[in-house]
């Protein structure tokens, strides 16, 4: 691969988490645990700014609680597999 002023530069590929070793992977995927966490609880901060908008009825917020057990779950779930 060529840069714009005609020289080339290094094409770089991310190794396999399987090819890597133990301590790496473990890191890598303590990486990606971390990542998912919050991307979970910024989904719950939406969830909770939007009832707080949004809900006006009792079965909604019965929905809701169910999504937010649900994710709250999914999050130990994950941190204790991490």
């Amino acid at each position: 691969m060529s840069t714009p002023q005609g020289g080339r530069h290094e094409h770089r590929l991310r190794t396999p988490t399987s090819a890597l070793p133990h301590e790496e992977k473990v890191r890598r995927q303590r990486r990606h645990v971390q990542v998912l966490t919050v991307v979970l609880l910024l989904v719950l901060a939406l969830l909770v700014y939007i009832a707080l908008v949004d809900l006006d009825n009792w079965a909604d917020w019965i929905v809701l609680g169910m999504i937010c057990t649900t994710a709250v779950g999914a999050v130990i779930a994950i941190q204790a597999r991490g």
